[in-house]
């Protein structure tokens, strides 16, 4: 989940307030984390089915050849589906770009003719794990393929949250606050043998956040519960692409998925991941 914010600055302004009118955090890093995986996406307007392999290149020694020493083809389809009075129609689109990746492959570039999307499975916290290399691999992207309006800004965070004691779902019940505990909480409690729930939030006019989570067995320990927290958060409209501006729009949205992470989760549960005040933390 977003351990950090504010991309290390400790002062707060505008961007670093969450949005939806949500509670924020202070600047917390989370001693005990359960992130699968956090992905940053930047999409833009699309003109083109192909990204060069000049320019891929140009991007990939910019970023680092020696950091990123895996570069190769990459192919996404994206499937549209059209509803209208006279039915449904589905097309699919092809892209062809290039990813990178890192020498474990923990984090991955994925380069689209329109799309930019960091992902990474070893985390630490936002600025050095996400929001530096987004913003250095945006500018550069910018720059290289002459692309210049935004049209979609997404950060998902995806938490398996795991608690040894957990050896039915109703142990969660005490780990979650009553808006996602579900039936968990209750006259069905005792019968729930998993638990799934999807909530679509509108944040603002062109704002919003998809949470899903639920309480699942893990594969091959049916006696072993673990609760998931996927957490979408994602600004929809287009504008001119400029560095400082894409990047304090981004790190709102990381200060809206912290927020949102913490109303899924119990006090108590917050607690006892660990959150470290990072303004004392870098004081010292």
């Amino acid at each position: 989940m977003s351990t950090e914010t504010a991309e290390g600055h400790a002062h707060r302004d505008e961007w670093d307030r969450p949005l939806g009118g949500l509670k924020g955090l202070a600047r917390v890093r989370l001693e005990r984390t359960h992130l699968e995986a956090a992905i940053a996406e930047v999409r833009f307007l699309a003109i083109r089915s192909e990204l060069p392999e000049q320019d891929a290149v140009s991007i990939w020694q910019g970023l680092g050849q020696a950091i990123f020493p895996v570069f190769d083809k990459h192919v996404q389809n994206i499937v549209n589906l059209a509803v209208s009075p006279q039915g449904a129609s589905q097309s699919t689109e092809v892209q062809h770009g290039w990813v990178l990746a890192n020498a474990d492959r923990s984090t991955w570039i994925t380069l689209l003719p329109s799309t930019v999307v960091v992902q990474t499975s070893s985390y630490a916290r936002y600025s050095t794990s996400l929001g530096d290399p987004l913003r250095k691999v945006l500018s550069l992207f910018t720059q290289t393929t002459g692309a210049s309006v935004v049209q979609r800004l997404g950060l998902r965070f995806i938490n398996k949250l795991t608690d040894p004691e957990a050896t039915s779902p109703r142990i969660w019940r005490a780990h979650i606050r009553d808006d996602f505990a579900g039936p968990m909480s209750g006259a069905l409690g005792d019968l729930v043998a998993s638990q799934y729930q999807q909530v679509q939030l509108q944040l603002d006019p062109t704002a919003a956040a998809r949470i899903q989570c639920g309480v699942f067995p893990e594969p091959g320990e049916p006696q072993c519960y673990s609760f998931l927290v996927d957490l979408d958060v994602f600004r929809e409209h287009s504008f001119s692409y400029k560095d400082d501006h894409c990047a304090n729009l981004v790190r709102q949205l990381n200060r809206t998925a912290l927020a949102l992470f913490a109303h899924v989760l119990s006090d108590d549960y917050l607690a006892y991941l660990g959150p470290v005040n990072l303004d004392e933390e870098e004081a010292r």
